[in-house]
């Protein structure tokens, strides 16, 4: 059993409400964050988007700190991680990887049925592993 996180980029809007959940369900004081959204655009700032009008692009990726524990305590009462209840564009799915009945794997295989590109950060990002990421 393994547990994962897919990250439906296609989905995620940028909102920050998975960050701001996981600070206020485990207390967290403002300088720490256990999730935190990038924004992938121009580079030149937060929200800032690539090309050139009318051909803009910009999407948003959470990135989960080694330091999130996919809110265990949560798991333990057979609830799902604080971030993934409060997404409202449900672009965040948690679940064992090995169950093709869980959240996971049931949005992953959605995914993958738009032909979505699947990856997973890598190791020199220093974020947490198990976090999966999907866009076109």
């Amino acid at each position: 059993m393994a547990y994962k996180m897919l990250v439906d980029m296609e989905r995620c809007i940028g909102c920050w409400t998975c960050a701001m959940a996981c600070k206020m369900c485990h207390d967290l004081p403002d300088d720490d964050y256990r999730v935190t959204v990038r924004t992938n655009g121009s580079g030149a700032g937060i929200d800032r988007p690539q090309g050139v009008y009318p051909n803009l692009r910009m999407s948003w990726q959470p990135i989960y700190q080694t330091s999130c524990t996919w809110c265990a305590e949560r798991l333990a009462e057979g609830l799902m991680p604080m971030c993934e209840y409060e997404c409202p564009t449900e672009a965040l799915a948690f679940g064992d990887d090995a169950d093709p009945d869980s959240r996971f794997s049931q949005n992953l295989a959605r995914c993958k049925e738009k032909h979505c590109h699947t990856f997973e950060l890598p190791e020199y990002e220093g974020s947490r592993t198990g976090v999966v990421y999907a866009t076109k």
